[in-house]
């Protein structure tokens, strides 16, 4: 039961954290954007899932830390961290999927002129 989740655990913490780190980036550099079809309700449900995976991920690698490192030897630190470790595959599909709908791509834009014609 809690195989599966320690083995992925390190992957999707790798994966939210590059997501957290280059959702802004790309977005500063414009080649992704919040979607056109029901922009301001996109827009909030992203905000929200970014700002709930940055907290979860934050808090998530603080338990972990003072679990290992200060609360060792306590059964019950290790149940309690069982419980958020086994929830955040579920937190990150979820906001995954926000992100999926929420944010674009944008496509490079060509000018017609600018092409060349044999």
């Amino acid at each position: 039961m809690f195989v599966l989740p320690a083995i992925a655990l390190p992957f999707l913490l790798m994966l939210a954290v590059y997501r957290l780190l280059h959702i802004p980036l790309q977005m500063r550099a414009g080649t992704l954007r919040v979607s056109e079809r029901r922009r301001a309700m996109l827009l909030v449900a992203t905000a929200a899932a970014y700002l709930a995976l940055l907290a979860y991920t934050t808090g998530l690698l603080t338990a972990l830390v003072h679990t290992l490192f200060f609360a060792a030897d306590s059964l019950s630190t290790y149940l309690e961290l069982a419980a958020y470790v086994l929830a955040y595959p579920l937190v990150y599909l979820a906001t995954a999927w926000i992100f999926y709908h929420g944010l674009k791509p944008t496509t490079p834009h060509t000018l017609s002129s600018a092409k060349e014609h044999p």
